[in-house]
C-alpha cells in the first residue's frame, strides 16, 4: 500500500451517517426545487417516468456516457437509449425511484447544477464537453453523496444502452448456458 495515500476505512456506523446526510441534502436541495417550481411533477411525453427536465438532462449525458458509441448527432441512438433509461426506471422500487428523482431535481435546479456541476446553462446547452465535465466534476468531489449520483448515472445509462437488444449483442455474451437434457437414466454414480 502507498504510503502516500491515506487509508479509507469506513464502519457501518460512518456509512449511516453519510447516507442520512446525504439524505438530508437531496432532500434539502430538491425541496428547494420543488418550492421555485423548478420541479416538475409531469411526466414528458412519450414517457412512463422521466419528466421533461430530466429527458433533456439525460438527452445531454447520453452521448458523454457512452462516448465512442454514441454521438451527440445520432438522435436515433439516443433516444432509443433514453426509452430504455425510462422503462428501466419502471423496474426500480417506489423508494429508489424517489431518490433517484431528488437527485435529478439537484442536478436540473439551476443554483444547484452550476455549483455542483459547473453547468451554468440548462442541459438543452450542453455540449457532450461540458456534460463530460459535469460528470467528472461529480466524480471527483469530496462529497460521497456527489460520487454516489455520478455512479448511478454511469450506471443506469450505461444499462440502458446495453438493454437494447442491437447493443446487447455487441458484448459477444452469447445468453445463458443452455442446459442438455440426457435420454435415459442417469449413469450410476451420478445423480
Amino acid at each position: 500500500m502507498d504510503p502516500r495515500i491515506p487509508e479509507l476505512r469506513a464502519d457501518r456506523r460512518d456509512f449511516l451517517k453519510l447516507s442520512l446526510a446525504g439524505s438530508a441534502a437531496l432532500s434539502t436541495l430538491s425541496l428547494g426545487a420543488v418550492v421555485t417550481g423548478c420541479a416538475p411533477k409531469e411526466i414528458a411525453p412519450g414517457m412512463k417516468n422521466l419528466r421533461p427536465q430530466d429527458v433533456e438532462m439525460i438527452t445531454a449525458l447520453i452521448p458523454a456516457v457512452l462516448a465512442g458509441s454514441v454521438t451527440a448527432g445520432d438522435e436515433t441512438q439516443v433516444k432509443q437509449t433514453l426509452i430504455s433509461f425510462d422503462t428501466l426506471l419502471g423496474d426500480l422500487s417506489d423508494s429508489l425511484l424517489i431518490s433517484l428523482r431528488q437527485a435529478f431535481d439537484v442536478l436540473n435546479f439551476g443554483p444547484s447544477r452550476a455549483l455542483l456541476t459547473g453547468q451554468w446553462a440548462g442541459w438543452s446547452k450542453a455540449s457532450v464537453q461540458d456534460a463530460q465535465s459535469a460528470l467528472e466534476r461529480l466524480r471527483d468531489s469530496r462529497i460521497g453523496l456527489l460520487n454516489a449520483i455520478y455512479a448511478n448515472m454511469i450506471r443506469l445509462i450505461g444499462s440502458a444502452w446495453y438493454l437494447i437488444p442491437a447493443n446487447a449483442a455487441t458484448t459477444g455474451y452469447p445468453g445463458p448456458p443452455k442446459r442438455e437434457i440426457l435420454d435415459g437414466p442417469p449413469a450410476e454414480g451420478n445423480p
